[in-house]
Parts: structure tokens; C-alpha cells; sequence
């Protein structure tokens, strides 16, 4: 089963990086992280979910020689 993800949450979970927390409530629910290398691999992870980076299109110069 796949988990979707919001931009929210990874606010969240890179607010609580900052503040060097490894345990929050997340909709009732305790989440505990091993560490905070753990929650920041998690983060990357979401990041890469909510906004994949988009690959440039094809560029195709025109020249002209009049």
C-alpha cells in the first residue's frame, strides 16, 4: 500500500528536524524516529513524493540566414 504525502506534512517533519525532535503526534497517532539522520532520509523521501523534479523539455535552436 502506497502513502501519500502533503507538503504539511513535510513542513512539519522538516519544522521538527530544526527543533532536533525525534518523537511527534501525527492525527493521534505517536510517531518516534530512530534519530534525526533517520527523519531527515524520511524528509528527502517525501520531498522527492510531493514535488518530483520536472526534466527540461527538448530545446531546438531555428537560425536563419536572411
Amino acid at each position: 500500500m502506497a502513502v501519500s504525502y502533503t507538503a504539511e506534512q513535510l513542513a512539519q517533519l522538516k519544522a521538527n528536524i530544526a527543533r532536533g525532535v525525534t518523537s511527534l503526534e501525527v492525527n493521534g497517532e505517536k510517531v518516534t524516529f530512530r534519530s534525526l539522520d533517520e527523519m531527515r532520509r524520511i524528509a528527502a523521501m517525501i520531498e522527492d513524493e510531493v514535488s518530483p523534479v520536472s526534466r527540461p523539455g527538448l530545446y531546438r535552436p531555428k537560425f536563419s540566414r536572411g
